[in-house]
This record gives C-alpha cells, sequence and structure tokens, in this order.
C-alpha cells in the first residue's frame, strides 16, 4: 500500500453495516457482528470476507478529491501492511488489546 490519504467505505463487507471508529483501540469496529479493521482497512478479525471498500482519492491543485462512484474491493484477509495491532480496549465488547 502506497503512503497517503486512503478513503474507506464506512460500510462492513459481511452485511453492510456502519463502521464506526474506535478511539480507544484505533481500529474501526462493526457493532453487528464483531468485524475489526485497522486504520487502513485492513480486516483483522470477524467474520468480514475481506478489508474494507476504498474509494478511488486524487489531488489536484491542493486539494483533495473522492470519487466515491469508483469503489476499490477491500484487500483480502491476511492482509497487514502497517503492522498496526489494537492499541487498547475495543469499542464492541473485547475488554484487552489484541
Amino acid at each position: 500500500m502506497q503512503q497517503g490519504v486512503v478513503a474507506l467505505y464506512q460500510r462492513c463487507v459481511h452485511l453492510g453495516c456502519r463502521v464506526p471508529w474506535c478511539l480507544s483501540s484505533q481500529w474501526f469496529e462493526c457493532p453487528c457482528h464483531g468485524s475489526r479493521y485497522d486504520h487502513v482497512g485492513e480486516q483483522k478479525r470477524g467474520p468480514a470476507p475481506r478489508g474494507m471498500d476504498r474509494f478511488v482519492v486524487s489531488v489536484q491543485g491542493g486539494n483533495v478529491y473522492v470519487d466515491t462512484k469508483s469503489v476499490i474491493i477491500g484487500p483480502p484477509i491476511g492482509t497487514n501492511t502497517t503492522g498496526q495491532d489494537a492499541e487498547g480496549p475495543h469499542c464492541n465488547g473485547e475488554s484487552s488489546a489484541g
């Protein structure tokens, strides 16, 4: 994954629930069925079949544009470009980090 801006589709690829950011774990955590994604949307746990889908991002004249009509399918399970573990307690039920 190249460094830069990532625009994630904040919808779980499992069943379409909105996936909020958990401040304590620093992961996106689906409240519906427990899928969890790191800060770049890579699937870490749960029933989701892949990472979070993304949108095409471009920079023109110093402005950042997100093309919400161009969806990029999320990365496959097992993708780990960041090595990011949970930073603290999860927001959706698990009390320990990791």
